[in-house]
């Protein structure tokens, strides 16, 4: 499905932007921008669509939605409710006016972490309060108080980076690695190339990291967290979501075999298991979602 380019108003005078929304209803286009968005909810539930991944949210969620993500928020609503929606939103861009600020040394880790966190993620459920109070701050902070409220909402979202919920299931692995962690980031390298082949097995994947399939396995799931077979599964559903909504040229069975997988049934089983849906249910959700 096509997004829209949309142009969040820029603010001459500022090197943010705040902007609170009190509505009947979220924005309803599938929309994209080039700012990084920090969105707090106060009031609303329903489904973000963002790229091709769902997510329930409600009242007191918050969502940290990397530059140019493909996103919808849809509430869903008691039609006797007088406001529907309340949320407060920072936009911020990475490459203009701010990130003069994130070139300093001190800021280093910062500005990687801003670099790392492309994909979003949903602020972790332990960290939601905090991360409110420290919004509401900044909404009433002037002038380079309000710069130094933002600084330490990031701070606090990079210290507790390990914890967010990621708005995309790839897995990143740190940078800092040793001869081992190399070479199961060259497998997974290996596997994200490779893993719509239907044909790649184990024991291919184990020979390209110069390691047995038993301790590749050990490795792989010690380094990422994930097993060998739930990070292909990932990857291959996450194709899947994408030919499903991307494209009227594929039926369910054109797309399990396009993802890499050679049994429906276990296409089947497998979707349902990541994304909480059968490939159908989960395309006719998804379409529901970000058409009006």
């Amino acid at each position: 499905m096509k997004s829209l380019q949309f142009s969040v108003p820029a603010d001459t005078n500022k090197s943010i932007r705040i902007q609170e929304d009190i509505m009947t209803n979220f924005y309803p286009h599938f929309h994209r921008h080039t700012e990084i968005q920090i969105m707090w909810i106060i009031k609303g539930h329903g489904v973000l669509a963002i790229e091709q991944n769902l997510f329930n949210f409600k009242a007191g969620d918050i969502f940290y939605l990397g530059a140019n993500q493909s996103h919808v928020f849809k509430g869903d609503f008691n039609k006797n409710e007088k406001h529907k929606v309340h949320a407060v939103s920072i936009f911020f861009h990475g490459q203009k006016k701010i990130s003069a600020i994130f070139d300093l040394p001190e800021f280093e880790e910062l500005k990687h972490f801003i670099a790392n966190s492309e994909v979003g993620f949903q602020v972790a459920p332990t960290l939601k309060a905090d991360i409110a109070v420290s919004i509401a701050e900044l909404q009433k902070a002037k002038s380079m108080d309000q710069i130094l409220n933002f600084v330490k909402i990031l701070t606090l979202l990079m210290q507790n980076r390990h914890l967010h919920i990621p708005l995309s299931t790839e897995k990143n692995l740190p940078n800092h690695i040793s001869d081992n962690d190399k070479r199961i980031i060259d497998a997974q390298n290996f596997i994200k190339k490779n893993f719509a082949q239907n044909k790649m097995t184990l024991d291919t994947i184990a020979k390209e990291a110069c390691m047995t399939p038993q301790a590749f396995c050990r490795s792989f799931k010690k380094r990422t967290g994930i097993t060998y077979i739930e990070y292909l599964n990932e990857l291959r559903v996450q194709r899947a979501c994408k030919l499903l909504t991307s494209s009227t040229m594929y039926n369910i069975s054109s797309v399990a075999f396009n993802s890499g997988f050679n049994s429906l049934t276990n296409f089947n089983r497998v979707f349902r298991l990541i994304m909480k849906y059968s490939p159908k249910e989960y395309l006719k959700h998804y379409k529901e979602t970000i058409l009006e």
